[in-house]
């Protein structure tokens, strides 16, 4: 799934999920269709931002908290919308949920290390 459908399925349902069992969010992750973000810390939260590809330098996500669930919002980069969600990371693989009016969450990719 490209950033840009990422995109249009945030439109429907965004957000992101945060790490498990102390795994770090932090670093490298690989979109489902192979684009790179990169989640690091900006503030007191931690900012995912995309690294290749179309929206490459866009931030699309701000979460905070400490795990296993990290809650906060999600850009659509294509339309520059901004939505509820969460990101949680699983071993290698860091699910996105997102939300639509708050309460509709599913997942909406899952992302893995490089």
């Amino acid at each position: 799934m490209t950033i840009a459908r990422f995109a249009l399925v945030a439109v429907f349902s965004v957000g992101l999920a945060g790490t498990a069992s102390g795994q770090a969010i932090t670093g490298d992750w690989l979109t489902e269709n192979g684009e790179r973000v990169t989640v690091e810390p900006c503030g007191k939260s931690y900012c995912s931002v995309v690294a290749t590809g179309t929206y490459r330098g866009q931030r699309i996500a701000e979460v905070a908290g400490s795990g296993p669930e990290y809650p906060g919002t999600i850009t659509d980069p294509r339309a520059g919308k901004t939505y509820k969600g969460s990101m949680t990371v699983r071993g290698a693989q860091l699910d996105l949920k997102g939300c639509l009016m708050g309460m509709f969450c599913k997942t909406v990719q899952s992302w893995r290390r490089p």
